[in-house]
């Protein structure tokens, strides 16, 4: 199989991260039901990605404090997103190796599960 031109892989990718942008801004008058994590439904444990679109919809819209409390990846996610519009080349040069990303995965996992404010807290009773 080959690999897309760069162009069409770089295209591409702005139109995803700006997609992501643009709904995140128009959110709270989009029509949406409630999205449930599948982990947290089935055993009460939020993931790691739990609270990642409120964390998103809060920092596009200047709520930094509110997007911190909900996760602290969604600063992470929507500023990675403003680069793969802005400057995707960027995105190319500093690829994280595969450690970092699960360190950073648990990370958010403790976070979500024992310290986050719109969850449980288990580690804080």
């Amino acid at each position: 199989m080959h690999a897309l031109p760069a162009g069409i892989r770089t295209r591409q990718l702005r139109v995803a991260a700006g997609g992501m942008v643009a709904i995140a801004a128009a959110w709270p008058i989009l029509p949406h039901p409630g999205v449930t994590c599948p982990l947290r439904a089935a055993t009460g444990i939020p993931c790691p990605f739990c609270g990642m679109t409120r964390a998103v919809v809060a920092a596009v819209h200047g709520h930094l404090g509110a997007s911190l409390a909900f996760n602290p990846g969604g600063l992470i996610v929507l500023l990675v997103a403003l680069v793969a519009v802005a400057r995707p080349a960027w995105l190319r040069r500093a690829l994280a190796p595969p450690w970092t990303v699960l360190a950073g995965l648990g990370a958010l996992w403790v976070w979500n599960i024992g310290f986050n404010p719109t969850f449980h807290q288990l580690l804080l009773r």
